[in-house]
């Protein structure tokens, strides 16, 4: 199941782009609109209650952002299907005290297989996590592969990541997973929205 969820704050240009991008690159992705949004994780929580198929393999966007190829959702599901593991983009939740470096749910694919033997761990966030961090930290715990991609260019350095490296609005993924990040304020989404036509553009 490939699906992004979503809530009414979201500008409609944003979603209707995201998804003519995916058209582009031959991907069906399912745009789940939550109209009683409490929160990203337990959005994510709902939705993960229901698949129970060890076999079904999960990708997991943001609604802001797209692939860069026709490849990488494909390749990264097949992974996933013949592996235990995760295959993300490295984030760090700035928020937080002392946090990892862990899989961003802006791009995250894993089979229910693998959800199961990391136990089913929530999307909410705590004390220690960001939205989707609890699956890093429970894939470390149990020595599960987590294949992370970090940034190749970033648009407005806003962040530190690791070291020199820095993420923010408008970060390309090794060319193969973009995240314009903050979407949700029409101040910012412009970067999204830019990239998407661009794209499209290219590729009329």
């Amino acid at each position: 199941m490939i699906f992004t969820v979503y809530d009414n704050q979201i500008n409609l240009n944003v979603v209707g782009l995201q998804k003519r991008v995916f058209d582009i690159y031959g991907v069906e992705i399912n745009q789940v609109r939550i109209d009683n949004w409490v929160s990203h994780g337990k959005s994510v929580d709902d939705i993960l209650r229901g698949l129970t198929d060890p076999n079904e393999v999960v990708v997991l966007f943001d609604i802001d952002s797209i692939p860069l190829n026709p490849d990488i959702v494909p390749k990264s599901i097949k992974w996933c299907e013949e592996n235990v593991g995760i295959i993300s983009v490295a984030q760090r939740a700035v928020k937080l005290k002392n946090p990892i470096i862990h899989g961003g749910p802006s791009f995250m694919v894993f089979s229910i297989d693998t959800f199961n033997k990391l136990g089913r761990p929530s999307f909410e966030t705590n004390q220690r996590s960001d939205c989707g961090a609890e699956m890093t930290y429970e894939a470390r715990k149990r020595g599960v592969e987590v294949r992370l991609m970090y940034p190749t260019t970033v648009e407005r350095k806003d962040y530190i990541l690791d070291g020199n490296v820095k993420f923010g609005m408008g970060t390309n993924y090794e060319n193969n997973i973009y995240h314009a990040f903050e979407s949700r304020f029409d101040n910012e989404n412009h970067y999204f929205i830019d990239k998407c036509e661009d794209i499209i553009k290219n590729n009329g």
